[in-house]
C-alpha cells in the first residue's frame, strides 16, 4: 500500500497534563489526549495479528486501520464499515473484549482510522456528513466505545472538504467528551498543511502526524528534521506527532536512525507531542524495536542518551 497519503490527528476539549509520563500499564487514563503520544497502526488485513491486549505495553495509543467508505472511494452514502482482523491468534474472536480491556484496564487510547490505502472520502454536503456521523456512532456502540477518529480520508486525488470535516469533528467531540481527532498528512503538501491549520484553529483537531516513510526521500533524516520544523511553526509542537517506519526496505529507517532523528527533534522542539509507528505487525515481527527503544524516549519526554 502507499501509506504516504494516509490522513489520520486529534483536538481535545480537556487535556490532563498529569498523564504524560505514565502511558504504560498504570490503569485507565481520563478522557482526552495524553500529554505524550506513542502510537502504532493496527491494520486489519493480517490473518493472525497480535491481539489488542497483547500489543507491547509501551504503545499508549493504537489506531484501528481502517474503516472504509461504503461503495468505495469517495463513498456513496457517507457511511463506513469495519472488517475485523484475522483470527489466527484470536484477535477477531476477542476483538471487542480486548479493545475494552486495552482502554479500561491498560489505559490505552483506541482510535478508529477512516480511509487510507486509496479509500479517500468526499463530504460535499451536510446530508452525507450526517450519515458519516451516524455510522461512526454505530461503530462506537458496536465496539463498546472508542477514544477518537483518525482522518485518513483525504489522500491521492481526494482533497479535504474542510468545512464539513470541521463540523463532523466538532459534532463527535460534542457527542463523546474527550474524543480525539487526528490526521496523518503528507509532509510536503500545502493542501494538507492548510487543512491541519484550519482544523486546529476551529478547535476540531488535536494533532497532525506527518508521515516520514514509504516515499522518495521521506526517510532522509535531514529532510525529516527540516520538515518537522515547518509543521511545528505552523501548528505548535504540542500539536505535532512524528510518523516513522522501521523496516529493512527503501524509504524506511533503521531503529538507530529513528532514535537519532528523535533526539535531534526533541532537542529543537522539547514540547513535541510524540511519535507513531507504521505499523504494529512489522514492529512485533522485528522484536518491537520501535516500542522498546523509541518508546521510552518519547514517553519520558527525554531526548535519550
Amino acid at each position: 500500500m502507499n501509506v504516504r497519503h494516509l490522513v489520520a490527528g486529534i483536538c481535545v476539549t480537556a487535556v490532563v497534563a498529569a498523564v504524560g509520563a505514565t502511558l504504560g500499564m498504570k490503569g485507565p487514563l481520563p478522557g482526552g489526549l495524553p500529554a505524550r503520544v506513542l502510537a502504532g497502526y493496527y491494520p486489519g488485513w493480517y490473518d493472525a495479528p497480535v491481539r489488542l491486549r497483547d500489543i507491547d505495553p509501551h504503545y499508549g495509543l493504537v489506531y484501528l486501520f481502517a474503516a472504509r467508505p461504503v461503495g468505495g472511494a469517495p463513498g456513496t452514502t457517507g457511511a463506513v464499515y469495519w472488517k475485523a482482523p484475522g483470527d489466527g491468534r484470536g484477535a477477531a474472536a476477542h476483538f471487542k473484549e480486548d479493545l475494552q480491556f486495552a482502554r479500561k484496564t491498560q489505559g490505552r487510547k483506541i482510535i478508529l482510522s477512516v480511509g487510507g490505502d486509496g479509500n479517500g472520502m468526499s463530504f460535499p454536503d451536510r446530508a452525507k456528513s450526517n450519515v458519516f456521523v451516524a455510522s461512526i456512532a454505530d461503530l462506537y456502540r458496536q465496539f463498546g466505545g472508542i477514544d477518537g477518529l483518525d482522518w485518513n480520508t483525504f489522500q491521492a486525488n481526494q482533497r479535504p472538504d474542510t468545512a464539513e470535516m470541521i463540523w463532523i469533528s466538532l459534532e463527535l467531540k460534542h457527542m463523546y467528551p474527550g474524543f480525539i481527532i487526528s490526521a496523518p498528512p503528507a509532509p510536503w503538501s500545502a493542501i494538507d498543511q492548510r487543512f491541519c491549520r484550519d482544523m486546529l484553529s476551529a478547535g476540531a483537531l488535536d494533532y497532525c502526524a506527518p508521515q516520514y516513510y514509504d516515499g522518495p526521500n521521506l526517510a532522509d533524516p535531514a529532510y525529516v528534521v527540516a520538515n518537522v520544523d515547518e509543521w511545528v511553526k505552523l501548528l505548535g509542537a504540542a500539536h505535532v506527532v512524528v510518523g516513522f517506519g522501521i523496516n529493512n526496505a527503501p524509504n524506511f529507517m533503521s531503529d538507530a536512525q529513528v532514535a537519532a532523528v528523535w533526539r535531534e527533534l526533541r532537542r529543537r522542539h522539547p514540547d513535541l507531542r510524540g511519535a507513531f509507528n507504521w505499523e504494529l505487525a512489522t514492529d512485533e515481527r522485528q522484536g518491537w524495536p520501535f516500542a522498546r527503544k523509541i518508546g521510552p524516549m518519547v514517553q519520558q519526554g527525554a531526548a535519550g542518551p
